[in-house]
Order: structure tokens, then C-alpha cells, then sequence
């Protein structure tokens, strides 16, 4: 049994993989919280007496929250969390980075997770803080992608530079009648309408192809696109799992030791 992690940049998404499979945990964000707390709520209270042979995380954090739950992990499990890395090739799927170690791993792993599931061309968009749009065509090669603001970041970003508009909720419609709304509608609409070009501009390149979206914001994705998508809410904890599959026991078992966090 393992913990797949995926932290992102304000929410951190897990889930808990044994031999029924993938089982999702509550997804929080991390900002501001006693992790501690959290992660005896989320991850310990759902384990029971069960303890994991590993924690594999994608992160892209940095050393937000990683250390803290380094801690907590060797303090309950004697393990120490395996951040999984961005590499050049992944069982035939090829990084298309020049500095392949600079590519966000999420974005690894979500490809790695789309290519573990569908065959032939994938674009694979994954819309949190972030969006990011990559493509991969029909040998594996990476070709490429685009990232952009994310719906929620576009919002804030309207509340923070802006005097009279703020970053608020509302109906995503064409055209509102109040200012939420409007905030809403524009930036609904300039995501969903960036990703559909983006898409369109992919097929034109690799032809026929399949469209999988993940994230926080997918579901809006879906129900606003004009492009067919597939959601996989757990697209990138399936990378994850495919990469901590590849190590070897032996790898794993040295990379998680908990030396230099005393229990």
C-alpha cells in the first residue's frame, strides 16, 4: 500500500493506492494550516491500522510544505516522503524540455498518467493556479505546451491591481448584468477560449487526438469547452504511481529512510 501525493501550488491533492486501486483522500488547501492536524484527519483516521510501503509525492512547492510533511511522515510511519523528478524519457514517453529536470513535474506526471491510460496522440491540460496545456503525439514525443493563468488567479489578479473590481464568485455568462458576474463571464470565458485555440492548434499538428484535462477548475473545463475532453481528477497521482512503480525496492527503501528527521 502506498500515499501518492500531488502538492501543488496552493492545494495539495492525495490519495491512497492498494491492491483495489486508487482511493482519493480530501484535498485541502495548504496555505496557513497546521499540517499536522490535517494529515492525522485525512491520511491517519482513513488508514485505520494499516501503515504504507511508501509516500511518493510530485511537488512543485519547493520547500513549503514538503519538509513538514517529511516530518510528520517519519513521526508516523518511519518514512521519509520520495519527491519523484521530471526526467529526459519515461518508458517511451519523451521529454520534450531542452533542460528536461526544469519541467514542472506535475506536468510529468500527468502525461505519464494520460499515456498509462490512452493510446495514440494526447493533449493534457491540467487547470489549477496554473493551466498548462502540453502535447504528446502518436510515437511519444513531447512537444510541447503553454501555460497560463488559471480562472481563480485571473480573479484575484482583477481584485489585486484593479480599484473598483474584485476577485468574487459569480454566473459564468457571456455577458452579465453586475459585476460578479462580468468578473466571472470574462474570465471564465478568456480561459475556456485560450484552451480551445491551444487544443485546435494541437490537432492541426498531430491529427486526431485525445483530450484529458485534470485540475481544480476541469469540471468548469468540461461544461464550458467546446472541445470533447475526458476529466481524470487523479491524473497526476496515476503518474505518480507509474513512476514509484519503475523504482526498485531497493531504491525506494534507501530514498525513504528517515535520518535526518529524528522520531
Amino acid at each position: 500500500m502506498r500515499i501518492l501525493v500531488d502538492i501543488g501550488n496552493s492545494r495539495c491533492k492525495s490519495a491512497i493506492e492498494d491492491e483495489e486501486g486508487l482511493h482519493e483522500v480530501d484535498t485541502f488547501a495548504w496555505g496557513g494550516i497546521f499540517l499536522h492536524e490535517v494529515l492525522d484527519e485525512l491520511w491517519l483516521k482513513r488508514l485505520g491500522n494499516r501503515r504504507p510501503t511508501s509516500v511518493l509525492v510530485s511537488n512543485v512547492a519547493g520547500q513549503a510544505l514538503l519538509p513538514n510533511m517529511a516530518a510528520w511522515c517519519c513521526s508516523k510511519f518511519e518514512l521519509q516522503p520520495i519527491a519523484v523528478k521530471s526526467t529526459a524519457e519515461f518508458q517511451g514517453l519523451k521529454n520534450g524540455y531542452q533542460e528536461p529536470e526544469t519541467f514542472g513535474v506535475d506536468r510529468w506526471a500527468a502525461m505519464i498518467g494520460a499515456r498509462s491510460q490512452y493510446n495514440g496522440a494526447l493533449c493534457v491540460v491540467d487547470s489549477g493556479t496554473a493551466t498548462t496545456v502540453d502535447l504528446i503525439d502518436t510515437s511519444g514525443k513531447h512537444l510541447g505546451g503553454a501555460i497560463l493563468p488559471g480562472i481563480y488567479t485571473m480573479r484575484r489578479s482583477l481584485g489585486k491591481y484593479t480599484s473598483a473590481l474584485f476577485a468574487a464568485d459569480g454566473e459564468m455568462s457571456p455577458f452579465s448584468t453586475n459585476t460578479a458576474s462580468g468578473i466571472a463571464g470574462g474570465t471564465g470565458y478568456a480561459s475556456v477560449g485560450a484552451i480551445d485555440r491551444l487544443v485546435h492548434e494541437a490537432s492541426l499538428i498531430v491529427g486526431p487526438m485525445t483530450t484529458i484535462v485534470t485540475g481544480g477548475e476541469a469540471t468548469i473545463l468540461e461544461s464550458m469547452m467546446e472541445t470533447k475532453v475526458i476529466v481524470d481528477p487523479l491524473l497526476v497521482l496515476k503518474g505518480v504511481s507509474a513512476m514509484g512503480g519503475h523504482m526498485s525496492e531497493k531504491e525506494l527503501g534507501v530514498a525513504s529512510t528517515c535520518e535526518d528527521h529524528p522520531r
